[in-house]
């Protein structure tokens, strides 16, 4: 019974610490993205640019996400492959939230 709280625990534990690091990642790229708008980037040179942002951010929450879905008994392949997918969902927000932000034409 120990065993399974224990468990439950360091679930619990990884999981915050996904969460905090998925948070640290979105904002860093969210701040990116707006000092891109105000320094005038397109969208070509904004994408480009993304590719090397906040990559200590990126690190950290491949890490997190790795270690808790390994905790999870996910094989390690599968969790760094979710970690790449999401990644890129969130560099897909990054872009969206770019093109949002984009003075509209007059």
């Amino acid at each position: 019974m120990i065993s399974q709280v224990l468990l439950i625990a360091l679930l619990a534990s990884a999981q915050g610490n996904l969460a905090s690091a998925r948070t640290s990642y979105s904002k860093c790229l969210g701040g990116f993205a707006r000092e891109q708008v105000k320094a005038g980037l397109d969208e070509a040179a904004f994408t480009a640019k993304l590719a090397t942002a906040c990559k200590t951010e990126e690190a950290a929450f491949r890490a997190a996400s790795v270690a808790t879905d390994v905790s999870a008994k996910i094989a390690r392949a599968t969790a760094e492959s979710n970690a790449t997918e999401e990644i890129g969902y969130i560099h897909e927000n990054a872009v969206e939230t770019f093109k949002a932000s984009l003075p509209t034409p007059k």
